[in-house]
């Protein structure tokens, strides 16, 4: 991955990436933090953990960690920020059992026909926040990152779930019902909220979902429009349709304070 180096760690199967001033003894760190979490106990598989160290414009050190496990051939990621490498990953790490083991109930309970959402634990959080030592601000912002995906055709039940599994503040998908793009995000404790292009064509909502009111219209923007849109608004992303493309894509701020795009492939 372009700006990490890599620290593979056999006895643990555990691959790390790093980028910024992580140092030898935050590795160190992170080797004990993934021994006494005893993730193998979980059932999941090989970890891949990312690290990243910055310094904001206060000079501030903060801690990104983002650790992904696999269950089954199914991916499960958490991240979380801190002061410290160590903090950070410790934190990541006490995010990561639940969904793990949440997701080995559901396949233990899996049977024929359509999942059943009723009763499951939805993470009814916010969003996450950047640090504020992290942002940077008029010109000096860029998209740093641009990504293109073929979106997963799901209902709302299933693109909520993922986005609760791998710790998502958003998720792009197309839906099954209408075969357009959608994204879902988080509404707080009211559950969450869906946008479209055409809203009114999406599928009805998944029993057992909690929804934060009806599907929302995505906003049209030319990748300039949507930066500025990005800043007025001071939100952490911002869902939006491709002038000229027509596709769904994701604007979003990235924890070294430039942006990420996320664009449907289809």
């Amino acid at each position: 991955m372009p700006g990490f180096r890599t620290a593979t760690v056999p006895e643990q199967d555990v691959d790390i990436r790093v980028r910024g001033p992580v140092t030898l003894p935050d590795l160190a760190c992170v080797r004990h933090a993934v021994a006494e979490a005893r993730w193998r106990e979980s059932g999941a598989g090989h970890l891949r953990i990312k690290l990243a160290g910055y310094r904001g414009g206060d000079r501030r050190a903060v801690s990104a960690a983002q650790v992904n496990a696999e269950l089954c051939g199914r991916m499960v990621r958490a991240q979380a920020t801190a002061g410290t490498v160590a903090d950070a990953v410790r934190l990541a790490l006490s995010r990561l059992d639940p969904r793990v083991r949440r997701l080995r109930q559901r396949l233990a309970g899996c049977e024929a026909g359509r999942p059943c959402f009723i009763g499951e634990p939805w993470e009814l959080r916010a969003r996450h926040v950047i640090p504020p030592a992290l942002r940077v601000g008029g010109n000096a912002r860029r998209v740093a990152r641009h990504k293109t995906c073929p979106p997963a055709v799901q209902d709302l039940g299933a693109a909520a779930l993922t986005m609760d599994l791998r710790d998502y503040d958003f998720h792009l998908f197309t839906d099954e019902s209408s075969g357009q793009n959608a994204v879902v995000t988080r509404a707080d404790c009211a559950g969450f909220r869906v946008v479209a292009d055409q809203p009114r064509l999406l599928g009805a909502a998944t029993e057992g979902v909690p929804v934060a009111g009806p599907p929302l219209c995505l906003p049209a923007h030319t990748l300039p429009e949507a930066v500025r849109a990005l800043a007025a608004s001071g939100a952490p992303f911002l869902p939006f349709t491709g002038v000229g493309s027509g596709r769904a894509a994701v604007l979003y701020q990235r924890f070294d304070g430039h942006l990420g795009l996320l664009t449907s492939l289809g």
